[in-house]
């Protein structure tokens, strides 16, 4: 950020070019953020591996070498500040901030702390956390904790006149949302596959992730009620869940908060090889948020007769049709401010 940071903001992203050292295909950051107008760079980084050693072993000349590559960049961007929100790329980079003394702060925005947020705290000025955890900030730094829940996407609120909006208004049917994030989940997938022609009560919005689009774009022409995506932009997501009746989803802190925020019924079914299960964590809190609109499945426990019975048990379940007010939560931005 350059001139006055409070009115004028020029942001810069670094983060990843490759999924990952094995993955070469881009990642989705370095597709979307330059679509957007913000300047995108990467750097090679290691990445410290807490389930298999040998992969931190072989990262480490990567993990020295991108200290050097960020303090490339922070001389190239000259940032006011710099904001991490856990990626093991952020590392390096706070690490250089800290080298050249330039103020930082790191976003935890699970409920468990990450290998990532427990490095970058020795090394930043603030470590802003989206929980107020009591066991999640005994392990970090009591000095520099700041609780400032999460941001969430504007869009999910306002969102935006588009397509996929207007479809969606001559809709009759009860809307279920299928999802589990970009990449999707090749086990949910088949899954659903299954039980497809058990759903035509309802209309099927299904975010399969780039790997299983195509086989499943297949089954638009046998299921009119069932429409399917790889990717959704952030404000069609906005509309799909503002006008999803049941939402089925892993149980990642940004969409657990939306789930919560917009009163939806969901049935979430966490990532099993979550770092220190956040995922499962995650899911308890929504279901203490909303205990009668909202099913757990765990992956071992998941099968074509629960996730049916789960769907059938929700579509039963009457909400209050709570007013939902955009409160922006400015704790993030403010503290950021009160930093520079």
């Amino acid at each position: 950020m350059k001139n006055d940071p409070k009115t004028n903001w020029q942001i810069n992203y670094i983060g990843r070019k490759n999924n990952s050292s094995v993955d070469k295909t881009s990642s989705i950051e370095s597709k979307i953020i330059p679509q957007i107008g913000i300047n995108f760079y990467s750097i090679n980084c290691g990445k410290l591996d807490r389930r298999w050693i040998p992969n931190t072993i072989k990262g480490l000349p990567q993990t020295a070498n991108s200290i050097f590559e960020a303090l490339f960049l922070i001389k190239k961007i000259k940032p006011n500040i710099i904001v991490s929100f856990g990626g093991y790329v952020s590392v390096p980079i706070i690490i250089g901030a800290f080298i050249k003394k330039i103020p930082s702060l790191t976003h935890e925005q699970t409920l468990t702390n990450s290998l990532t947020t427990k490095i970058n705290s020795f090394f930043v000025n603030k470590v802003a956390l989206s929980f107020d955890n009591k066991i999640q900030k005994e392990k970090l730094p009591k000095n520099k904790i700041v609780i400032t829940g999460n941001l969430l996407r504007q869009e999910i609120f306002n969102p935006k006149k588009s397509k996929i909006g207007d479809s969606l208004e001559k809709i009759n049917s009860n809307i279920i949302f299928i999802t589990a994030g970009n990449q999707g989940s090749h086990t949910i997938n088949l899954l659903i596959k299954k039980i497809l022609t058990n759903l035509k009560n309802y209309y099927i919005i299904h975010q399969t992730g780039k790997i299983d689009f195509s086989s499943f774009k297949k089954l638009e022409k046998s299921n009119s009620n069932y429409h399917v995506f790889d990717y959704l932009e952030a404000n069609d997501i906005g509309h799909i869940f503002n006008k999803a009746e049941i939402i089925i989803s892993r149980s990642g802190a940004n969409t657990s908060q939306e789930i919560v925020a917009l009163n939806k019924k969901s049935i979430l079914i966490p990532l099993k090889v979550s770092q220190q299960n956040e995922q499962l964590l995650n899911a308890f809190w929504v279901k203490e948020k909303n205990p009668k609109q909202t099913e757990i499945i765990e992956e071992k426990d998941l099968n074509e007769e629960k996730l049916l019975s789960s769907i059938n048990k929700l579509s039963l379940v009457k909400i209050d049709k709570k007013n939902i007010k955009n409160e922006n939560n400015l704790r993030l931005l403010n503290l950021i401010h009160e930093i520079i």
